[in-house]
């Protein structure tokens, strides 16, 4: 099961696209669409955290600002009405071949166990987080990164 796409994730890979000069205008031009979309329903703050994720400076901080007034509260109406421009981005990046290079699969676990816990079958990521809590014994098996 792959990792759940944030839209904070999802902006900071739009974000690292935009520059590239092999990326297709339609994936920047569905990136910016998203990006405007951020900005006209979490407002303002939103808007600066994205800008500052364009820039390498500023990455790390518009990360941190994303998250907090897009992932930690995004309600279903907001993401109702963000679907078809996530989607429309997903599928620009699905279908430019410079875009796949560049966007990479990343896969973060965060897992409490009051027993054992077993992660297996992660294939094609290029890298792996894991943060595991378990009672008794934690296996990982059949990790099988990106080259």
């Amino acid at each position: 099961m792959p990792e759940p796409l944030t839209l904070t994730t999802l902006l900071i890979a739009g974000a690292n696209l935009v520059g590239t000069e092999t990326v297709k205008e339609v994936t920047k031009d569905a990136y910016r669409k998203l990006k405007e979309k951020v900005g006209q329903v979490f407002g303002s703050r939103a808007s600066t955290a994205v800008a500052k994720l364009e820039s390498p400076a500023t990455h790390e901080e518009g990360r941190q600002d994303l998250e907090r007034c897009v992932d930690n509260d995004l309600r279903t109406d907001e993401a109702t009405e963000l679907a078809p421009f996530v989607e429309a981005l997903v599928q620009a990046m699905q279908a430019d071949a410079a875009a796949k290079t560049a966007v990479y699969s990343r896969v973060g676990l965060d897992i409490e166990a009051g027993g054992n816990a077993l992660i297996r079958d992660i294939q094609g990521a290029r890298e792996v987080v894991a943060k595991v809590k378990a009672d008794k014994d934690v296996t990982i098996e059949g990790l099988h990164l990106d080259t």
